[in-house]
């Protein structure tokens, strides 16, 4: 099994982090506990997990993060 760069080589358990609930598409974050959500369909949560991993790698806290997902669900832009 291949590891991510900075972890052990163990065996570690990952999950699809896009899911579906009641129609609407919502995505897991590692931070914390909970779906980031909902969104229209699974490409546009798809986008939306890859545009807070980037705010995250891009040193951004987890507050400027998800604000950026509510600005991005308010404007429309996912």
């Amino acid at each position: 099994m291949l590891t991510r760069q900075g972890e052990d080589e163990t065996t570690h358990f990952r999950s699809e982090r896009i899911e579906c609930m009641n129609g609407k598409w919502f995505f897991a974050i590692r931070e914390n506990t909970r779906m980031v959500g909902p969104f229209k369909s699974k490409d546009t949560a798809q986008k939306a997990a890859k545009a807070y991993a980037a705010d995250v790698l891009a040193g951004h806290t987890e507050i400027d993060a998800m604000s950026h997902q509510f600005l991005m669900r308010a404007y429309s832009l996912t």
